[in-house]
């Protein structure tokens, strides 16, 4: 899934549109189909509705919470492959903890 910008031109004036749009194959050739459409995307960068929409997404994103975490918090990020196997030995705990040990 990704974000497409659709461009709408009405009365010589263009619109732009922030759509969801999942790819597919259908008997083997690409394909999209567009999930939702969110809005003008005018609107919604200035009302702050895709900062909020990116927020609420991040919370299920593992990778986006750790970086976050090294964001706001100051902490050192690791090489990703001690990361990684560090993680896997600590688990989901917090994140401040496992960079500390």
């Amino acid at each position: 899934m990704f974000v497409r910008v659709k461009r709408s031109v009405q009365s010589g004036t263009t619109y732009e549109y922030l759509q969801i749009v999942e790819s597919f194959r259908e008997r083997g050739r690409p394909r999209q189909r567009v999930l939702a459409t969110l809005g003008k995307r005018d609107v919604l960068v200035a009302s702050g509705a895709v900062d909020g929409l990116l927020q609420s997404l991040a919370k299920f994103s593992e990778r986006l919470r750790v970086v976050e975490a090294v964001r706001t918090q100051g902490i050192a990020a690791r090489s990703s492959k001690l990361w990684g196997l560090h993680w896997s030995l600590v688990g989901s705990g917090s994140i401040k903890d496992c960079l500390r040990s």
